[in-house]
């Protein structure tokens, strides 16, 4: 499991490594390792056309989970309690109880990405992320900030915008 969500924070979020190890509540080093063994799993399994399986040994499914309202980030921590998104810095943070997670997963209506932070327009993350000097832009992929996204035309980090 320490594999698959450093491979999630590092690969898939864009997080860099200093911060996903503060999210993980494990040292760089650590992470560094972590993440080369998964990488290297991940290339044998590609390469020898084999399965990948993502199992742990003990690990809490009741983590508490947290989402931040401005960027859509998502996280969770089985010890550590959270004032502000570990991504963008808000306060404007959340924790997901396990009948949202559940409701979201079966796709039910009032939880999609902007039905957090009561309605209406400007509530919740971005639906769009936008380049501020082209004009350029591409639908939000959730869980990923928008400027970790980079304009393929003129190559600066995208803003959220709607």
């Amino acid at each position: 499991m320490d594999e698959f969500e450093a491979i999630r924070f590092r690969d898939y979020q864009k997080i860099k490594q200093q911060k996903a190890a503060e999210i993980m509540d494990i040292s760089q080093p650590t992470f560094h390792r972590t993440l080369n063994s998964a990488r290297v799993k991940i290339a044998k399994a590609l390469v020898k056309g084999k399965i990948i399986k993502i199992k742990g040994g003990d690990y809490v499914t009741d983590k508490k989970r947290y989402r931040c309202k401005k960027c859509g980030f998502e996280w969770h921590s089985p010890e550590k309690e959270y004032e502000k998104c570990p991504d963008c810095g808000s306060e404007e943070i959340y924790t997901i109880t396990a009948k949202e997670e559940i409701q979201r997963s079966l796709g039910q209506p009032g939880l999609g990405r902007r039905g957090y932070g009561g309605g209406g327009i400007g509530a919740g993350p971005p639906r769009v992320c936008k380049c501020p000097q082209c004009g350029y832009e591409t639908q939000k992929i959730p869980g990923v900030p928008c400027k970790n996204t980079e304009c393929p035309k003129c190559s600066i980090p995208l803003c959220g915008s709607d």
